[in-house]
């Protein structure tokens, strides 16, 4: 596949497999094209050739795509709202509703906070929302933005272990992010990008990262 923007190739060509019950770090310097990609296999972005999945549908149609800021895909006013909105939008029976939204909820921990306002959840949570939002919609690749971008280091290390928990439900997760020290260990794989070309695709070798990090100036870390 490839990305172009006013006639300018800026991602590509790219051929890839992603598969079921694998943690992928999308990796990359800023400029690198690591966003644009995972928008557009999530089909937020246009792109030229074909992403398909097993089943030789759309790729996107098996993904949910979670955005950097959990603020922008807020759009009930308590947690349970907010859960239920997209489920409700795709046509589904109260009883299967309402039971999609007890577990995804009870698996991202926040049930006791289901009559809650969004806005008063703290940064873990409200990802962890964004994530219960895309999970009850029950896609077979997990899409993540920079999950950590915009929270502390408590809140991050919640967001580590939901991620971790998710993985042993056979579920895909593919995560951009500039935190590869928070979720290399727990990672299958890594993706590095440059220049909209990817440069390397394996395990999560500490050689490879510390490169990766020593390019971008910073002194690897554990």
């Amino acid at each position: 596949m490839e990305v172009f923007y006013t006639n300018k190739k800026i991602i590509g060509p790219i051929n890839i497999k992603f598969k079921n019950n694998e943690l992928v770090l999308l990796l990359g310097h800023n400029g690198s094209g690591k966003t644009t990609f995972l928008k557009a296999l999530a089909g937020v972005v246009n792109f030229k050739g074909e992403i398909i999945s097993s089943d030789g549908k759309p790729f996107y149609m098996a993904t949910g795509y979670v955005f950097q800021n959990p603020e922008t895909q807020i759009v009930g006013s308590t947690v349970w709202e907010d859960v239920i909105f997209g489920l409700e939008n795709i046509g589904l029976e109260r009883e299967e509703i309402e039971k999609r939204a007890l577990e995804t909820l009870k698996t991202t921990g926040l049930l006791n906070y289901k009559d809650f306002d969004p806005y008063s959840l703290s940064g873990g949570q409200k990802q962890k929302l964004a994530i219960s939002s895309i999970l009850a919609m029950r896609p077979k690749f997990l899409l993540l933005d920079e999950p950590t971008a915009m929270l502390d280091k408590y809140d991050r290390m919640i967001i580590k272990r939901l991620i971790e928990q998710l993985k042993k439900t056979g579920i895909g997760i593919i995560l951009a992010t500039h935190h590869v020290e928070i979720f290399y260990d727990i990672a299958d794989r890594i993706i590095l990008m440059k220049d909209g070309l990817v440069k390397y695709d394996g395990a999560a070798l500490e050689k490879v990262l510390r490169e990766y990090y020593e390019e971008g100036g910073v002194k690897w870390r554990k």
